[in-house]
């Protein structure tokens, strides 16, 4: 970044000891390079901040998920991770279902501070190569564009950006800010919008980011796995209610899904089998649920909410 302000100053006082015509054709070398150099610079720190935002990602954001998303002919999952104090951070759209075309996954990083796109990214699978185009944007303008392509997603990394060209660029919505930010609040409304299979309880927890809830009646129980955050457990028809601290997911025998952790005094452990399970209710649910409470063995039902 800190070669521009010496190319600038050195275009000045090439301008000073010509004429008017090359004191004009200076100035407007002068702001072009200023542009190119504002663009890197906005360039690099979204390139910045995308790598904090993965970062936290993958240390264990707070997502939330949905499924059968349209986009256009194809159906899309998606998933959105937002920051511990709720702000949306980035929107993922991954192929699923239905699919006309190349498949395509897209991620969408947003600003923290209005909520708008910063920046698209996308990986296309073609016949027979891999294509990965980036877009920034600044405010309600497209900042910068580019592409490359590489064989498979192995060779990508190595492969070299170049312009983006857009086989339809009167129709590409990728060119246009606001195009992307009305993506991103279909989005935004489909991962926080309220799935009818679950009942309202459910619907809050997944809300909070939980990613497991089991429920069950001896007495009244309810169970929240919260990742990378806090584990809830609720008895005897919400008169008891405490939290632990989050563990990871062990795998236990016949493809189950376990936790174990203890604190302020309880011990617990939960079992999620991928077991047909129906509540006394009569209503079905994925998993059949044993959860382990101070030395009390529980039987219910549960849902995965990713």
């Amino acid at each position: 970044m800190k070669p521009y302000p010496l190319l600038l100053l050195g275009m000045a006082l090439l301008a000073a000891c010509a004429g008017p015509s090359s004191e004009k054709k200076a100035a407007e070398a002068a702001e072009d390079s200023a542009s190119a150099a504002t663009e890197i610079e906005h360039t690099t720190d979204i390139s910045a901040y995308i790598e904090g935002v993965d970062d936290y990602a993958d240390k264990g954001g707070r997502m939330l998920t949905a499924h059968d998303f349209a986009v256009g002919d194809n159906s899309s999952g998606l998933v959105g991770i937002y920051s511990a104090s709720g702000k949306p951070l980035r929107l993922y759209l991954y192929p699923e279902s239905h699919q006309s075309g190349y498949a395509t996954e897209s991620w969408i990083y947003l600003d923290t501070l209005n909520g708008k796109p910063i920046m698209l990214r996308e990986i296309i699978k073609e016949t027979n190569r891999v294509r990965e185009n980036s877009f920034y944007y600044q405010g309600n303008a497209l900042a910068h564009s580019e592409s490359r392509v590489a064989a498979d997603l192995a060779a990508l990394n190595n492969a070299e950006f170049g312009p983006y060209k857009s086989p339809y660029p009167e129709n590409d919505y990728r060119l246009k800010p606001a195009d992307v930010n009305t993506l991103a609040t279909q989005v935004l409304d489909a991962v926080r919008s309220q799935r009818k299979d679950l009942s309202k309880a459910a619907n809050e927890m997944r809300l909070a980011g939980a990613s497991h809830w089991a429920t069950g009646n001896e007495p009244g129980w309810s169970l929240a796995i919260i990742p990378h955050e806090k584990i809830i457990f609720t008895g005897n028809y919400g008169a008891d209610k405490f939290e632990l601290p989050y563990t990871d997911a062990q795998k236990g025998n016949k493809d189950a899904t376990e936790f174990s952790t203890s604190g302020n005094g309880h011990t617990l452990s939960a079992r999620f089998e991928p077991k047909r399970c129906t509540d006394d209710a009569g209503k079905k649910h994925e998993m059949t649920v044993t959860v382990t409470v101070d030395g009390k063995e529980l039987k219910g039902c549960g849902d995965m909410l990713y």
